[in-house]
Parts: C-alpha cells; sequence; structure tokens
C-alpha cells in the first residue's frame, strides 16, 4: 500500500529512520507472532514489521486523532495489523493531554481520572493488548510514547509483562522527563535480556538460554 507523509513534520525523518536507516532491521533469533507498536504514530514501523514478519500479529496503538486517522489510511491494505486508539499507560484511565498545542508526535500525558481537562484520551495497557493478540507471550514491544516509557516500566504491573517478553525496542525520552533509561533498566535487570543500542532506540532480547 502507498504510505502517506506529511511534511513539516516528523513523518520524513521517521520513514527513514524505520526504512532507510533500518533502525528496526534486527535479528531476532526467531520468527514473531505478536507485536505490539506503542506509538505507532502514522504506522510506518507496524507496516515494516508486516512486511517483515507476515504471518505475526501487529498491535499498533496510537493515541492522537490526526496520527490514528493517518495510521487507518497506512495500514489498510495489511490484514495482519490491527490499530487501536488509546496510549499506552500501566492501567485503564483516562490522560489529560499536558501540550495539545504542540506536534501531534510530541504529545505528552498525566493521569487525570475520569475529570481531566477537555483534551483527554483513553488508555490501555500492555496485559489488555496481549489478551487482545490472544497471546500470553509478546515476541516483539516496540515502544516510542514521549517518555509514558517512565509510567510503564515504574508501575508494579510491569513485572508481568516484562517477564513475557522476548524483545524489545524503546526510544527513551530522558531530556524532557528525566528517569526514562533507569526506570526501563532497574525493571529490567532482574531478567535476562542483552541490551544494545540502535540509533535512538534501545534494544534489549531476551536470552533464550538463560
Amino acid at each position: 500500500g502507498r504510505l502517506t507523509l506529511r511534511g513539516s513534520t516528523s513523518d520524513r525523518p521517521t520513514f527513514q529512520k524505520v526504512f532507510l536507516e533500518g533502525e528496526y532491521d534486527l535479528d531476532l533469533g526467531f520468527t514473531p507472532r505478536l507485536i505490539i507498536d506503542g506509538g505507532a504514530n502514522v504506522g510506518y514501523a507496524s507496516v515494516y514489521f508486516a512486511q517483515r514478519f507476515p504471518d505475526a500479529l501487529v498491535l499498533a496503538v496510537e493515541p492522537e486523532p490526526e496520527n490514528f486517522r493517518l495510521l487507518l489510511s497506512n495500514t489498510k491494505a495489511y490484514p495482519n495489523i490491527r490499530c487501536f486508539k488509546y496510549a499506552l499507560w500501566p492501567r485503564h484511565t483516562r490522560l489529560a493531554i499536558e501540550n495539545p498545542s504542540n506536534n501531534p508526535d510530541a504529545f505528552r500525558v498525566s493521569e487525570c481520572g475520569d475529570h481531566g481537562g477537555s483534551t483527554w484520551i483513553e488508555t490501555i495497557s500492555i496485559l489488555e493488548l496481549m489478551k487482545q493478540g490472544g497471546s500470553t507471550a509478546i515476541d516483539l514491544l516496540k515502544l516510542d510514547i514521549e517518555g509514558a516509557e517512565k509510567d510503564l516500566f515504574e508501575d508494579e504491573s510491569a513485572a508481568a509483562w516484562v517477564a513475557r517478553t522476548k524483545a524489545l525496542i524503546v526510544e527513551t525520552h530522558d531530556r524532557f522527563k528525566p528517569g526514562c533509561t533507569p526506570a526501563i533498566e532497574r525493571t529490567l535487570a532482574g531478567h535476562p535480556f542483552h541490551r544494545t543500542e540502535r540509533g535512538e532506540s534501545l534494544f534489549f532480547l531476551h536470552d533464550p538460554m538463560a
């Protein structure tokens, strides 16, 4: 299918990162069956995964309405991609958007319960996504969620899905939410992951021999 690129947004550098620079061109050592693309934006990574792993189910999660509209358009040719208009968070709640006037690719959020301001988004947890995917394991979890990775990994619920995840690709956002990388490393420390860096992302691969 054809992919839309918007001018004067992060679409072009993101497209370049995924398709030209091969940031997600990882040797997993196995064929993934369930892939979660957290912070799918307009769908370039989801399309890349769907093309590379045609037998995998890709769950693309993106909360921002304009991004989500393009995500649906960019992924409609791929029956193995399912799109979810939510933000990833440790639990089901509503989040206030802290910077609604910023570019849609850089929304930052905070929990507001059921009575936040007018600009809010609904959340979904990683465990709920696993249920939606009909799987007890995540083969590949990609996260580019503008600092919310700190909240995900610091929550006590993280242990349940980290133990069932074979590979993670995480773009960290310590520059505007300090503590993201330490939170990830603390949570993963008790699990046998090999850590490498690729471009802007941290890559963690579970050691099958451990």
